[in-house]
């Protein structure tokens, strides 16, 4: 594999990651703040976390994969190199989504249509004969 392949193949995986990111943003929206945004952060961490491809190397994969594949062909016992990179760092992920505060919103008001105002008529004044006090 060459360099180039090699580049290519990481922007293809991370124009992938970030499109599942945020279809997974469209499908949360009407989630609470808290549990929308643990879960944006724990699948960040998910799919973004590198880790070397095999020991003693200098190529970096995505850790899930390099986790899920080792798993495939050696076994449970050496899918913990790179699955536990994976589980501390979506672990954290999800305790800061928990634990950071959430910004409160104080909410719209919500614009009346404007009532018309009525000037009130004058009272006409009284025609007629002006009666004198009497005293």
């Amino acid at each position: 594999m060459t360099s180039t392949q090699y580049l290519m193949g990481w922007a293809v995986y991370l124009a992938g990651a970030t499109g599942c990111l945020l279809a997974l943003m469209l499908i949360t929206r009407q989630f609470g703040p808290r549990i929308r945004r643990s879960l944006w952060m724990m699948t960040a961490a998910l799919l973004y976390t590198p880790w070397f491809l095999i020991q003693g190397s200098t190529l970096f994969t995505p850790a899930l994969l390099t986790s899920f594949c080792d798993f495939l062909s050696d076994g449970p016992e050496s899918a913990t190199r790179a699955g536990l990179p994976v589980l501390i760092t979506s672990g954290v992920a999800l305790f800061a989504g928990i634990v950071l505060p959430v910004k409160k919103t104080a909410p719209k008001p919500e614009k009346k249509p404007e009532a018309v105002i009525r000037k009130k008529p004058r009272p006409k004044p009284a025609t007629g004969t002006r009666k004198e006090p009497t005293v």
